[in-house]
């Protein structure tokens, strides 16, 4: 088993600190210059049920066996298959820019969540906590996944390895079938 921590840039923890402070402006504003308690209490409410969504989502770290990808969040863990993933590649970051967010967050602690792809005109989940060394999988169901992985080329490898060895054990599995 292999891991992958992730580790966040500079940008990301700029646009987090941001995004806190605007937070928190806003309830305090609020609080203090609205004097009837429903709006104050539903708007507070709401920042605080959202944040905490977004805090549950951030993702932590990959390990990848011999049979499976999981991607480790706060409180989630999505596991691929590798028997299921056909392509992994390195991914420039001027290839995200025609991602618009559906459903996640957009640097706050990173960018995770569903993304729409205007240039392919699909769905792409990410998992990046930095601009740069990004990886896309691609499995057999043609879903894109993006994750950023400073060691992104023993990454990389280590998926391709992965790979080897189920197709390695499904060939000696027919030559032993094919003997009896």
């Amino acid at each position: 088993m292999q891991t992958f921590n992730y580790k966040t840039d500079r940008r990301t923890v700029t646009y987090s600190i941001l995004t806190i402070v605007i937070f928190i402006a806003s309830a305090a504003a609020i609080f203090l210059f609205y004097k009837g308690g429903f709006f104050s209490a539903w708007f507070i409410s709401l920042v605080a049920a959202i944040t905490a969504l977004m805090i549950l989502s951030i993702p932590r770290r990959i390990e990848i066996t011999d049979d499976e990808l999981s991607i480790f969040c706060i409180s989630d863990v999505t596991i691929i298959d590798i028997k299921e993933i056909v392509a992994v590649r390195k991914l420039s970051r001027r290839e995200l820019r025609p991602l618009f967010p559906i459903f996640g967050a957009v640097g706050f602690f990173g960018n995770y969540g569903k993304f729409i792809d205007f240039k392919e005109f699909e769905v792409v989940t990410l998992y990046t906590s930095e601009w740069d060394n990004l990886v896309e999988i691609t499995d057999i169901y043609d879903d894109r996944i993006i994750l950023s992985c400073r060691e992104r080329d023993a990454f990389i490898e280590a998926i391709n390895s992965a790979i080897e060895k189920i197709e390695e054990q499904s060939l000696q599995a027919e030559a032993s079938s094919e003997d009896m």
